[in-house]
């Protein structure tokens, strides 16, 4: 009698568990399941109910992680990074653990903290050479060494990406980032030639009008010169008067011509730097038509939520069929 009951009572504890299984996985499937079509709000408060049972524990990780998703893409930032936190201290050994410093990564940079970004980023690379977001993360490392102003290491890595993954989902968008930073390397060095053609021109320019004034000055005196002068005398202060103004006038000619260059000059830098500006604003728009790379960067998102949830549904699916 009494080992009857135990089996009762083991028969009944086995199916409760069973179905608090059961309702764990409905849960987190219908959580994932909103995720994947936008539903960020219902995919919250399945994963939170998730948690909120301790029946679940098995899932708890797995939960807390898609919850920080869901919360990143409603851009609630901190709390997507609080419960990323909390997935990554408590959840080592979770499949999902490299896809979540990824995404801790992303949260820096989303939050303009550029140096953390690139050092969470470059964690990530190492950790896990082989992962599909290694392209991923080398462009997000050059997007925030460009944010720094850093375009050369940018467009080192920029190069790299189009180099050597060919296939990443970030090639198109490298692509852009590499013409705009050409441009404004181009753009900073019209601007370097033009200060100094400007410069140029205001020293000649000074130059002119204070040799203008001493020419001036130099008439005055041959005037006074010539009233007190005898008649000998007013011949040859006549004489050195015009070989004095024939120089002059060759000086004057001179720095008329130099003002006249540098003037062309600085009238075909603005020129080429103003073609150069309406250049980085075709690059610009390109990036707004293409922002399938920048509105295509939620897109690919996406996609790479799909990929994780198809692998995670199969591997979650299969580790089910056995409880």
């Amino acid at each position: 009698m009494k080992n009857k009951f135990i089996l009762v009572f083991f028969i009944f504890t086995s199916a409760l568990i069973f179905a608090q299984n059961i309702n764990g996985n409905k849960l987190m499937e219908s959580g994932l399941n909103n995720f994947s079509e936008g539903n960020y709000t219902l995919a919250l408060g399945h994963f939170r109910d998730i948690i909120l049972d301790s029946a679940n524990e098995k899932i708890h990780g797995t939960a807390y992680y898609w919850i920080a998703r869901s919360y990143m893409a409603q851009n609630l930032l901190e709390k997507a990074e609080n419960n990323l936190d909390f997935f990554i201290q408590n959840f080592v050994s979770n499949k999902l653990y490299p896809d979540a410093i990824y995404q801790k990564a992303r949260i820096l940079f989303r939050k303009g903290m550029y140096d953390s970004s690139v050092q969470f980023f470059y964690k990530f690379i190492e950790a896990y050479p082989e992962h599909p977001y290694i392209s991923n993360s080398y462009f997000w490392i050059a997007e925030s060494l460009f944010e720094l102003g850093h375009l050369e290491e940018a467009k080192i890595i920029y190069s790299m990406i189009i180099r050597e993954y060919p296939k990443s989902y970030k090639l198109e968008a490298a692509k852009y980032k590499l013409s705009l930073i050409t441009l404004k390397f181009r753009e900073n060095e019209l601007l370097k030639l033009l200060r100094i053609s400007h410069e140029e021109y205001l020293k000649a320019l000074e130059d002119f009008q204070h040799r203008e004034k001493t020419y001036e000055q130099t008439i005055s005196d041959y005037q006074r010169k010539l009233v007190s002068a005898s008649s000998d005398d007013q011949e040859s202060i006549i004489a050195e008067m015009y070989k004095d103004s024939q120089e002059k006038d060759n000086t004057v000619t001179s720095l008329n011509k130099q003002i006249t260059q540098l003037n062309s000059t600085i009238n075909d830098l603005q020129n080429k730097l103003n073609i150069n500006v309406e250049s980085d604003k075709e690059v610009t728009t390109t990036l707004s038509i293409d922002t399938s790379s920048f509105k295509s960067e939620r897109l690919l998102e996406l996609k790479d939520s799909a990929l994780t949830l198809k692998e995670y549904y199969i591997d979650w699916l299969a580790s089910r069929i056995g409880d």
